[in-house]
């Protein structure tokens, strides 16, 4: 039997907080952790010493799962050695507070291959079983469109115009979504986003990429020799408010705690810009992302993505495998990129779905299923995204990731406007899901 984890020494946070920073831990025995009983209608705003603590108590969670995969390994996997070794790599990334390196990263990768992904599986099995779901309100959703949708469909059903709406209908909405996911690998709002949101977003984007303006318009115009694609990386993303707005919405964010089966965490905001470059051979896409290929950074993870221009079949929609991150042909488990012609030989082509919309659209991904951008043919693209994950065990977290604990030692005005989004959300959504900063 597991020993409890313990969170008493923790210091103490505001009461609405500390509720729900601790309520979603429990062990492998069960026992639900004691929280705080008294009601609080107004949460004071957390210091970094208490996200730091939230965070660190987060790691025991994981240190806790550990324990049940050594006692019962055996059970759950046929035996695999780089499996067994991910065990001892996941007890030293708990007890560490997050470290990894890039060894013990890419024995996990080779795991996932050796395993057919299943060792990836139990783990987020077992690491879903020790912990608890978050109650989320979704009356702050920005997609309430999805509620009229259902609520008129129902209505037309029933054939009354008063009909009432069934209390239900988000549970169901949100079950919808993650049923799609768990299927077939992705799934597409049939709301967009908020044309404000999308056109800050946008704009963000468009002034990072600024000081190498010239580069881009050649990219965007297609001429021979631009760059295929050019990329926002994730130290700037992250001062997108717009990013975390999305990511921290009731809805989205429920969908992600539905298909990780326990509450997500914010990783790897990034944005793209992608040209109608021709191309002459399948190695000039590589490092594009416009190869097929699958992620395998964190155990398990969803994308969630975002146009922040119109997207049609001949400005390079996000396509993909369906299903492929469940089962694939075998030619498919070697972890490569695939040319089109290598995917059409093994038949998996027969499968392929491209995401296209408006610009607005958002769309959830499993990438651990094949997929790629594709290649724009006649117009650029726009595209953001953030990751959700149930753990940061995996691909190595650069402590200049770590923003709070590296504005101890340095002052900048991009570091402040991240920290500033990271207290804000966490406060918001708790400091599991802004870990990955803290």
């Amino acid at each position: 039997m597991t020993e409890e984890v313990q969170f008493s020494d923790a210091p103490k946070v505001a009461g609405g907080l500390k509720r729900r920073l601790l309520s979603f831990f429990r062990t492998a025995n069960r026992p639900k952790v004691n929280i705080l009983s008294k009601t609080v209608r107004r949460v004071a705003k957390p210091s970094d010493r208490d996200l730091i603590a939230a965070r660190d108590a987060s790691f025991k969670v994981e240190a806790s799962a550990v324990e049940e995969l050594r006692d019962r390994i055996d059970g759950y996997l046929p035996p695999n050695y780089r499996s067994r070794k991910m065990i001892d790599h996941l007890e030293g990334f708990a007890k560490s507070g997050g470290y990894n390196n890039e060894a013990e990263y890419y024995n996990f990768r080779y795991a996932c291959e050796e395993t057919r992904l299943q060792s990836n599986r139990v783990f987020s099995w077992v690491l879903a079983d020790h912990s608890r779901i978050q109650k989320v309100d979704m009356a702050g959703t920005m997609f309430g469109g999805i509620l009229k949708q259902r609520s008129a469909k129902i209505i037309r059903l029933n054939g009354e115009d008063d009909a009432e709406v069934p209390k239900d209908l988000w549970d169901n909405a949100i079950d919808d979504a993650y049923r799609h996911i768990e299927a077939y690998g992705y799934w597409k709002l049939p709301v967009l986003a908020p044309p404000a949101l999308v056109k800050s977003l946008k704009a963000k984007v468009e002034a990072q990429l600024k000081p190498i303006q010239q580069e881009v318009e050649q990219t965007i115009a297609g001429n021979e020799g631009a760059k295929l694609a050019h990329w926002v990386n994730t130290n700037q993303a992250c001062t997108f408010k717009e990013l975390y707005q999305l990511a921290a919405d009731p809805f989205l964010y429920s969908i992600a705690q539905k298909y990780l089966g326990l509450p997500p965490i914010f990783n790897t905001p990034v944005s793209v810009l992608s040209g109608p470059v021709k191309t002459k051979a399948d190695k000039e896409m590589e490092g594009t992302g416009q190869l097929y290929h699958y992620d395998m950074h964190r155990l398990k993870f969803v994308k969630m993505f975002i146009y922040l221009t119109d997207v049609d079949e001949g400005s390079g929609p996000h396509t993909l495998i369906k299903g492929t991150h469940r089962k694939r042909p075998e030619l498919l488990w070697t972890d490569r990129r695939y040319s089109d012609a290598e995917m059409a030989e093994c038949g998996a082509k027969n499968d392929e779905v491209s995401i296209t919309g408006r610009a607005g659209t958002v769309f959830f991904v499993d990438t651990s299923a094949y997929h790629k951008g594709a290649h724009p043919e006649k117009a650029y693209r726009i595209m953001a995204q953030v990751q959700y994950t149930n753990s940061l065990f995996g691909k190595p977290i650069r402590p200049i990731e770590h923003k709070i604990e590296l504005a101890k030692r340095r002052q900048s005005g991009t570091l402040e406007k991240t920290i500033s989004l990271v207290r804000k959300y966490a406060g918001l959504r708790g400091a599991r899901f802004m870990q990955n900063y803290i």
